[in-house]
């Protein structure tokens, strides 16, 4: 054997370790199922079997003369080369398809249209033994190419083009990652193929393609980065990828949502907030309706399903065995569980128009209360345009104070106001706080929002005007949340203290709605807010959530009565006694009263008649912007 020789070994040896080498470790990551895993497994097969093929070439070639053995292993192996290596550039060309997604619009038709080139070359290459119109050996065993070999390569370069084309038109579907690890094969796997046109004693193509093909196992095939290891499906950061691919390929694609209503029964269950339970479970059945890859968990309480290519049937069939399967119990610790899920299905484009959309809803959060049932991909969008209009209004600080005055029964005159937090989103509109306080204490912005008002109200009283027109507050809503959260009343009299106000100008109202082990807490923040000089108010007493335990023992200046009492009163006996008793009972535990909805002249003289002492509503003006308030007062 000659150095030659020698050194085209040496070649295949290498390429057929680094082929062995990527082979195994894709198969060791189980990433095996999806047509571009396969397409890339067939291309390193194939410069697997050409690197044996090509040693078997070399090995034999010395000897081809003198051993008919040799010429029959020589001739089939490079027929075996030939078959093979046709094949590796229509591949790449599909593999490139199957990367950037334009495989799924794929007709079969067309796919066959594309394939003709490569059945062409291959019947060329069958036929060769007999019209050697490929190449063939002189009669010294010197190989020589024919021009059904160029023809090869103009198929290929052809190929090449194409994948380049496609990767070119489907430059911004895929991540850059994706791009340079392609852009890396074309570049070099084209010189390698070069230099073994132009110079046929360097064998550098093989090798080359191999380096190439490791660099696309390692930036496309590993998919570490995109996997949740726990469950084996996709990440926040695949959905986020696949959702803008199908976006940029312009796909019609149906997705499911399935939101799970009830995850904390999985603490109640095993006594811990780790998800991943309840993950695996939901997975794993997952897995038997879709293939692993059109499915996502981008957080501990969502799953996506995408259906790319999938029929309506299809996808009715799915929606309705998952909503049969959550309406049985799942065993958690040994235990039945029945997880409340909102299955939604939606369509890109239609319902979803950009990738913000798909990470809104997976992210929002669906109230205990609210049924399952009501639960739409519309009910979902909505509340992702109020929390992004809620986002939006914080950093630009769109939200505005409205107030709403409120009045001493004597007179009446002026007393003070309530605060009240509007918001009116340039996308959406006016949005009701009944819609978007719920949204905005469920993402953990509610505290900024209350503190925005709380400054825009210092802010007022710091002006002076509040006083000079004589009143003697002004009221502040506060969530029980926020109150009873570590280190509320420091920040509380922290932003107050920054105005240098009479703290007595503010008045905070609480809605009282928390349980029995919360009393302890809420009742130290209103002490320590009280010995600093703020008054409180209980708010919405008779709605259900207020009780007398809450005025025992939060010590309130103030209490408001729900309009429905006093609506209540008007028409009814029984409504009348409870107005009265309530009035006195409130006087009688040492607070003032306030009663809201007064929206005639006979409920103010009602409530003179009662003893009231505040009164707040329509008949005296609704919520107005600061501008219009002034002008009221």
């Amino acid at each position: 054997m000659n150095a030659t020789n020698e050194f085209h070994i040496a070649f295949y040896a290498a390429t057929l370790t680094i082929c062995v080498t990527v082979l195994l470790f894709t198969v060791l990551q189980k990433r095996t199922d999806r047509v571009q895993n396969r397409l890339f497994i067939g291309m390193m097969l194939i410069l697997m079997a050409n690197a044996i093929s090509t040693t078997g070439a070399a090995l034999s070639e010395p000897y081809a003369l003198e051993s008919p053995v040799a010429y029959v292993v020589l001739e089939m192996s490079q027929l075996f080369y030939f078959l093979l290596h046709t094949m590796l550039c229509p591949l790449l060309y599909y593999y490139v398809l199957s990367v950037t997604g334009a495989i799924r619009k794929r007709s079969i038709a067309v796919n066959i249209i594309f394939g003709l080139p490569l059945i062409i070359t291959e019947v060329f290459v069958v036929i060769n033994p007999f019209f050697h119109q490929v190449y063939y050996y002189d009669s010294s065993m010197q190989f020589h190419r024919n021009w059904a070999e160029y023809l090869i390569y103009g198929a290929a370069g052809l190929y090449f083009i194409l994948a380049m084309s496609e990767l070119l038109f489907s430059w911004n579907a895929i991540t850059m990652r994706r791009r340079i690890a392609l852009i890396y094969f074309f570049v070099l796997s084209l010189a390698g193929i070069l230099i073994q046109l132009f110079n046929i004693d360097i064998k550098a193509e093989l090798f080359s393609e191999s380096i190439a093909l490791m660099g696309v196992m390692l930036a496309v095939e590993s998919e570490d980065d995109r996997i949740d290891s726990d469950t084996g499906i996709y990440n926040r950061k695949a959905l986020q990828m696949d959702i803008h691919n199908f976006m940029m390929m312009k796909e019609n694609v149906k997705i499911i949502f399935i939101k799970i209503i009830n995850a904390d029964m999985v603490e109640r269950v095993t006594g811990s907030a780790n998800h991943d339970i309840m993950s695996e479970m939901i997975s794993d059945y997952l897995k038997t309706v879709v293939p692993r890859y059109y499915i996502y968990h981008p957080n501990p309480e969502t799953f996506v399903v995408t259906c790319p290519g999938y029929s309506e049937k299809r996808v009715e069939e799915i929606l309705t065995a998952i909503r049969i399967r959550f309406e049985e119990d799942w065993i958690i610790a040994n235990m039945p569980v029945l997880l409340n899920a909102a299955v939604v299905d939606s369509s890109i484009p239609g319902d979803i128009s950009t990738v913000e959309d798909v990470l809104f809803i997976s992210d929002s959060i669906i109230p205990a209360n609210i049924n399952k049932e009501d639960v739409s991909i519309g009910w979902l969008m909505r509340r992702a345009e109020i929390e992004r209009a809620i986002r939006r209004s914080l950093r630009e600080n769109k939200f505005e104070v409205y107030y709403q005055p409120t009045y001493d029964l004597i007179g009446p005159m002026l007393h003070g106001a309530e605060a009240l937090v509007r918001m009116n989103d340039e996308s959406i509109g006016f949005v009701s706080p009944d819609e978007f306080i719920p949204v905005a204490e469920q993402i953990g912005l509610v505290e900024e929002i209350d503190d925005f008002v709380l400054k825009e109200v210092c802010s007022f009283i710091e002006s002076g005007i509040p006083e000079e027109r004589g009143m003697d507050c002004i009221n502040v809503n506060l969530s029980v949340v926020q109150c009873i959260r570590p280190g509320f009343t420091e920040h509380i009299i922290g932003i107050v203290n920054e105005y240098k106000i009479k703290h007595s100008m503010i008045n905070f109202e609480i809605t009282e709605s928390v349980g029995a082990e919360d009393y302890k807490v809420l009742s130290l923040v209103t002490k320590l807010l009280k010995a600093q000089g703020f008054m409180l108010s209980m708010d919405d007493y008779g709605t259900g959530y207020s009780n007398m335990e809450g005025i025992f023992a939060l010590d309130f200046d103030v209490v408001k009565i729900d309009k429905s009492i006093l609506w209540s009163a008007e028409n009814n006996s029984n409504g009348r006694i409870i107005l009265k008793n309530s009035v006195n009972m409130i006087h009688d535990l040492g607070c003032k009263v306030l009663v809201e909805g007064v929206e005639k002249k006979e409920h103010i003289e009602m409530l003179r008649s009662l003893g009231a002492d505040y009164l707040q509503g329509f008949f005296f003006s609704k919520p107005v912007p600061k501008v219009k308030f002034l002008e009221i007062i």
